[in-house]
């Protein structure tokens, strides 16, 4: 065993996501080391080479933000493509896997792994190291080691007990040497662990032993995303001999019942503790105690979960009963006892089998001291520094400490001292916020009543003016009202005359249209009388000519009366009476002549009157066409006109409309200021109220 100083960091085995952290410090309330954690930011990130990997804060975190880190995608990967590989399984697999723990070894078998081999039975001599370490220098404490994450927490904060610590391999360190050693056929062959322990890992970088650390939720989930089950697959036994008890190393005292096969006292002189924070608290005092006293026991039997390693943060068991998981490990142990009990005078005793995988030496192990890591990076305050970082918090006086635990540290010590360090600040303090909540309230108070005093003075400034401008729009609006009223008074009336002239243009129309059909018929009695003095032209135009007939005959009666005379000279006494008739003749013929040539001239007289009358009658009717045309004429103008009034008449309908809308409008403006002057008004009196409040 050395204590030697290793300033090595460790290597990360949880990481935080910090999308889903929302800095509720209940990793860092869980945490037993507690500085590993940096809550000074939005999210709590982790300083890995403070961090022992527990777990806790895994298991605790309700929002998935801390994840456990293993080798299982190397793994699978190397696998997959050829890679020699044999695999170790803890002890916890019949906790994850209960009856289907040796079909486990089928499905690796399947996955291409070379063998499988049992940590219980590197478990067994590891307690046959103890044994051996015991009897040969009776050390007055061992402190089990087979928990990485107790010897880290010692290792970093504990170096005093390293020399407490068995200096002997974990089980998994056991059976990886034992193969190493034994199986020469596997010495090219890299090993997995199949664990339900992150910080494994840590524990094979510090041995040199083990290429991958897989765990046990890493398989599972493996298996559902495939859409596997183990139920699958074929049991198969380990490649080393059975263990005994020491199935039981998973469940918390399995290392004191296996024990107890060498020593009978075991049961009673083993301090059997386990889980987060019994644990630590307990190694924290165990120092102190050892330096006052002897030690009160020979064996502390120690885990860091509080299911012992069937608990483990890598593990499935988390939705199981604690009973269950118990009693499938205890099955186990009794199916293994019998079978020794058994087999008693068949084959070896278990001793014997163990002394032939025992080499004295060759399962050693030593420890590092890497307390000044933590040193180098924690600060150890000064008081001073305290006093500063107390009165940062507002810690005056002792009932300020509160040492409540919401901040997540154990006391308003630890988060000094984490602030000093930069790890924390203060705002998470439960006391800091009740105090900077009142002092933010005092001085809200203040630059409350300041703000009101100024908005006060402010509004009390522009609501005067308000004020004002809303008298001065009162009277624009008043004024504005009444001559909307003249204007409406003006407007109506002129309506009114339109609409009065609107009558008397539809009335001059309809006497258009009247006078238009008079004319209409005036015309067609002319064009009548036209044609009738027509006909009489025609008429007296043949009078003329029969006058004229007459007055021909008459010549030729006249000149045959005038022969007939003559005949009648000639003819003497008998041609007197015919001569008388032939005067007669004459006569007639000459009156007749003389009638008818009045007669033709009456005619002629009446033919020219005929013919003036004709051509008045054409002068009428085309006088009437020209009035006809300019009552037409006018008719289309009256129609304008009556369509323009009519446009006129609607518009100042309109107008008369828009103007009772608008004289409305202003009422209600008017009605509205006259409220907003009251409302302002109102707010003035309550602002001045407002200035007194405290």
């Amino acid at each position: 065993m050395s204590n030697e100083t290793n300033n090595e960091k460790l290597v990360p085995v949880i990481r935080v996501l910090k999308e889903k952290c929302i800095n509720c410090h209940r990793c860092i309330a869980v945490c037993p080391v507690k500085m590993c954690n940096d809550g000074s930011g939005d999210t709590i990130s982790l300083h890995s080479e403070l961090c022992i990997g527990c777990g806790e804060c895994i298991r605790t975190c309700k929002h998935g933000a801390r994840v456990g880190i293993d080798d299982f995608d190397t793994f699978i990967r190397d696998v997959k493509t050829g890679t020699r590989i044999i695999a170790v399984v803890a002890p916890a697999v019949i906790a994850n896997f209960s009856n289907n723990y040796l079909k486990f070894n089928g499905f690796l078998k399947k996955l291409g792994v070379q063998a499988v081999f049992d940590v219980s039975f590197g478990a067994e001599l590891t307690i046959k190291s103890y044994v051996a370490y015991k009897k040969k220098y009776n050390p007055s404490l061992i402190i089990a080691q087979p928990c990485p994450s107790l010897v880290s927490f010692i290792e970093l904060y504990h170096p005093e007990l390293i020399r407490y610590l068995a200096p002997a391999d974990s089980p998994m360190g056991h059976i990886m040497k034992v193969i190493r050693k034994f199986y020469p056929q596997y010495a090219e062959c890299k090993i997995a662990a199949l664990s339900p322990c992150y910080s494994k890992r840590r524990e094979f970088n510090a041995v040199g032993l083990g290429d991958y650390n897989v765990t046990f939720l890493s398989i599972q989930q493996y298996l559902e995303d495939s859409g596997d089950r183990l139920e699958n697959y074929s049991a198969l036994p380990y490649e080393n001999p059975p263990a005994e008890r020491a199935v039981m190393f998973s469940t918390p005292g399995g290392l004191m019942q296996t024990f107890a096969r060498y020593d009978k006292n075991a049961f009673y002189s083993t301090r059997k503790i386990e889980g987060v924070p019994d644990v630590y608290q307990y190694l924290d005092r165990l120092k102190q105690f050892l330096d006052e006293q002897n030690p009160p026991c020979s064996l502390v039997d120690c885990l860091s979960c509080k299911l012992g390693c069937n608990g483990g943060a890598g593990t499935l068991t988390q939705q199981r009963y604690v009973e269950d998981i118990e009693l499938d490990a205890e099955k186990r142990s009794h199916e293994a006892q019998a079978q020794y009990k058994q087999s008693l005078f068949s084959k070896p005793k278990l001793e014997h089998i163990l002394d032939q995988y025992w080499d004295e030496g060759l399962f050693t192990r030593s420890y590092v001291d890497r307390s000044a890591l933590f040193h180098t990076m924690i600060k150890k305050p000064s008081e001073e520094e305290l006093e500063a970082a107390y009165k940062k918090l507002y810690k005056i006086n002792e009932d300020d400490f509160l040492n409540c635990g919401a901040c997540g540290y154990t006391n308003c010590e630890q988060m000094a001292i984490a602030i000093i360090n930069g790890l924390n600040k203060p705002e998470h303090c439960w006391h800091y916020t009740i105090v900077q909540n009142k002092l933010n309230e005092e001085r809200y108070q203040y630059e409350l009543k300041t703000a009101i005093e100024k908005i006060y003075a402010l509004t009390l400034q522009e609501i005067n003016s308000n004020i004002k401008g809303i008298n001065a729009l009162l009277s624009l609006i008043t004024e504005a009202v009444t001559h909307i009223k003249k204007s409406f008074v003006i407007i109506e009336a002129m309506v009114h005359k339109i609409r009065s002239i609107n009558e008397n243009v539809k009335r001059n129309a309809q006497t258009v249209i009247q006078l238009n059909t008079s004319s209409l018929e005036g015309k067609n009695q002319i064009l009548k009388i036209g044609e009738l003095v027509g006909k009489m032209a025609e008429q007296s135009t043949i009078l003329i000519h029969i006058s004229k007939i007459i007055e021909s005959v008459s010549q030729e009666t006249k000149v045959l009366g005038m022969n007939a005379s003559i005949e009648a000279a000639h003819a003497g006494e008998i041609g007197k009476g015919f001569a008388v008739v032939a005067g007669e003749i004459r006569h007639l013929a000459e009156t007749a002549g003389i009638q008818s040539r009045e007669i033709e001239h009456s005619l002629g007289n009446i033919k020219s009157l005929i013919d003036s009358s004709l051509e008045s009658s054409v002068y009428a009717q085309n006088q009437f066409d020209a009035i006809i045309t300019l009552v037409n004429a006018v008719k289309n103008e009256d129609q304008i006109i009556a369509d323009a009034v009519e446009i006129e008449s609607n518009n100042g309908k309109q107008v008369i409309d828009a103007l009772t809308l608008i004289n409305q409008l202003i009422t209600t403006i008017k009605n509205e200021t006259t409220l907003l002057l009251n409302s302002s008004k109102t707010v003035l009196d309550n602002m001045s109220s407002l200035k007194d409040i405290h």
